[in-house]
């Protein structure tokens, strides 16, 4: 969904960035955008608006009333807002021309295969070292996501970095050293670790995601950076994309491995009352997707505006939450790190998801 609202923000406003170029050619199967009447007058601000507005309220087809009313309020409070520098017929033409840029792409963005992932059931092998889905919850989540078409990879696996080490439940193994480690930690954890693992917790259906996070960072940085809307247009793209891409990487290899949880694992060889900090999710273990997404951002980000301090803001579980670091990649650091002190995460999903995330 970012890396879509990203291409239709970008493409529509393409027309004014002269030094600009078109993303067909740059994102895999990206459609040719038909351009604007060259005479005439558009502000760009609106055309945004409109392509936004179609693609987002396109690509939610089930959304409830509540949540279209809300798409709708904010087309229209965006077309009052300029008002107050653009004529009405300069704003019309322009919402027209994004509503056509916004269709266009709408037909791309449901042409990925998502559609067909909708139609297919999961079941998990069977194994000791297989992941298992919570008795609580017994759907997995997303397991064909890495067969949706990627925005810039050539496919779901060019960047992947395969589990270097096998599973074992030999005390002396590499594989159980990486639980004890988890588990040790889980057992000390010092106020600020807890903290880290709160505030990047971005937990799937309560948050926007780990996406979501580095979203809340982008948007930090336009005011920050006091951008132009051109330069708000290149971050989103190369970010957003970026961002796109690594779900559907991290998925296509987590359900290749299928990995089991610490949580599964320490409960059955070390300690079977222990419980993780913070909750497993209901997907495999290997790579760590926030290290993957967070790799990635912070790779893009770092190339676009170097070295660079700054604070973020979230709200996991409604509580406002504020940290601040140096550069992007501690950040990225941080976020991956977050997953061994929430007890899910073992540190080679988590060092080599980074990887497999800055090359994405």
């Amino acid at each position: 969904l970012y890396g879509y609202a990203a291409a239709a923000l970008y493409e529509s406003i393409l027309p004014g960035m002269p030094d600009n170029f078109t993303l067909v050619g740059q994102l895999n199967s990206f459609p040719t955008v038909p351009f604007p009447l060259e005479d005439a007058v558009h502000d760009w601000v609106s055309v945004a608006n409109g392509a936004l507005s179609t693609l987002m309220t396109g690509l939610f087809q089930d959304q409830s009333e509540e949540s279209r009313q809300a798409f709708a309020d904010l087309r229209t409070d965006w077309a009052l807002r300029r008002r107050g520098d653009v004529t009405p017929d300069v704003i019309e033409r322009s919402l027209a021309y994004g509503d056509q840029v916004g269709t266009f792409l709408l037909g791309w963005a449901n042409n990925d295969g998502y559609v067909q992932t909708r139609q297919r059931t999961f079941e998990p092998p069977i194994g000791p070292q297989y992941w298992i889905p919570p008795a609580a919850e017994q759907q997995s989540i997303e397991p064909y996501w890495g067969e949706i078409r990627p925005f810039i990879l050539s496919y779901a696996d060019e960047c992947a970095v395969q589990m270097d080490y096998v599973y074992s439940e030999d005390p002396e193994s590499a594989f159980y050293a990486q639980a004890m480690e988890v588990f040790e930690v889980s057992r000390g954890l010092t106020a600020e670790q807890r903290e880290i693992a709160e505030f990047w917790v971005d937990t799937p259906g309560q948050t926007g995601t780990p996406s979501g996070h580095w979203l809340l960072i982008e948007a930090a940085l336009i005011d920050q950076f006091e951008m132009s809307l051109n330069r708000a247009a290149e971050m989103y793209i190369k970010t957003n994309v970026a961002l796109a891409d690594s779900f559907i990487s991290a998925w296509s290899l987590k359900y290749q491995v299928l990995l089991l949880r610490p949580e599964t694992y320490i409960n059955a060889h070390i300690e079977p009352r222990w419980s993780p900090y913070i909750a497993s999710p209901n997907f495999p273990e290997y790579p760590s997707g926030h290290s993957v997404t967070s790799g990635a951002a912070a790779q893009v980000l770092q190339s676009m505006f170097g070295q660079v301090a700054f604070t973020s803001i979230t709200y996991p579980g409604g509580q406002r939450m504020q940290r601040s670091f140096v550069s992007f990649r501690q950040a990225a650091a941080e976020a991956a790190i977050s997953r061994l002190y929430g007890g899910i995460h073992y540190r080679a999903a988590i060092e080599n998801g980074l990887e497999q995330g800055e090359c994405i």
